[in-house]
């Protein structure tokens, strides 16, 4: 081979190697939060983290390891369509065939959510709200199994790491997740609630109590103070800071709040977001705005990986085919903070 096609195809060859270790290395790095997060394992969350494992052990057949969901790699072939989905897609008919066409569990651009009927306004409201985004594989619920407790993410890039900070709006009477969560994370824990009779206090030494509330400006409503995330943040010298769980449970108030929170890009700030929704989007305009402002958390970076409906305030409609309820507790992580 002549010097030059030689020297020609080494360097296409080095090129070609360089390439496959960049991507090959740009996959395997871990976020600078993940790897900060494994190195403080340490904690009251250490044992069942070391000990609770998440998968079934792997069967070994001798020296080789039997596939496991694990360790199977995607290829081509594997996305192909199954006969068996092939044969459903095909056969649409019947109860549920215009809550599969109308109910979105993908939130579209706000331009088509603006041209929808009531109908597929409701349908997908009801549809999205019921279905996750992602996977957390480590949930950690954190209070009272029932009504008062809600789940954290414990994976490495999203858990709460001390010195971490919480706000919990929303009591109730009710401070079960702030309690554990202050208690198995260690973080400083922040709770609000402008109804409760109870002045401000501190409850122990990593959970304090504020009797004021959320809200999309500060005012005072009622004997209520209510103050911005932004008013509140600076009042707790928190501003510019990174909340690691934000907890909302305000009653209707999160649609005057979340407009607020997200122009101001203190949304953007929080690695994991907990709320209620509350409504029931039975009026087009009402509706369709609900969807808007959900679909503006989703581009904030916001993914749902956990939803539970709330039993207390079920409802029936006819354009649902099966019980639904006002109250969706809402558990997002934020991928843009990993």
């Amino acid at each position: 081979m002549p010097s030059r096609e030689r020297l020609t195809g080494f360097i296409f060859g080095i090129g070609c190697a360089a390439m496959f270790l960049l991507i090959y290395s740009k996959q395997q790095k871990k976020s600078d939060w993940e790897l900060h997060a494994e190195r403080n394992v340490d904690g009251p969350l250490k044992e069942i983290r070391q000990q609770g494992q998440l998968q079934v052990t792997e069967r070994t057949n001798g020296t080789k390891v039997q596939p496991s969901v694990t360790n199977l790699v995607v290829k081509p072939n594997m996305q192909r369509k199954s006969d068996w989905e092939l044969h459903a897609e095909k056969n649409m008919d019947g109860p549920l065939k215009e809550l599969r066409q109308q109910g979105q569990i993908v939130l579209p651009e706000k331009a088509a959510i603006a041209k929808m009927t009531v109908s597929e306004a409701f349908r997908t409201f009801h549809s999205y709200l019921d279905n996750v985004d992602t996977i957390c594989h480590r949930k950690l619920r954190m209070g009272k199994l029932g009504d008062g407790g809600w789940e954290i993410c414990d994976d490495a890039n999203y858990r709460p790491v001390k010195p971490c900070i919480v706000y919990s709006f929303g009591i109730n009477n009710d401070f079960s997740f702030d309690d554990d969560t202050a208690k198995n994370y260690e973080c400083d824990v922040s709770s609000f609630d402008p109804s409760m009779t109870q002045a401000s206090y501190q409850r122990s030494p990593h959970v304090r109590f504020f009797k004021s509330g959320l809200d999309g400006k500060d005012q005072k409503r009622n004997s209520w103070d209510l103050q911005t995330l932004t008013t509140i943040k600076k009042m707790l010298n928190h501003t510019g800071k990174y909340i690691d769980v934000l907890k909302m449970d305000i009653e209707n108030s999160e649609w005057p709040s979340l407009p607020n929170m997200l122009s101001l890009g203190e949304l953007s700030k929080v690695r994991q977001f907990l709320v209620e929704y509350h409504g029931h989007c039975d009026k087009r305009d009402d509706c369709i705005s609900k969807l808007s402002t959900m679909k503006d958390v989703h581009d904030a970076g916001f993914r749902k990986f956990y939803v539970h409906k709330n039993d207390q305030c079920s409802i029936n409609n006819q354009l649902f085919p099966v019980v639904r309820t006002v109250c969706y507790e809402i558990h997002y992580v934020n991928i843009n903070l990993q």
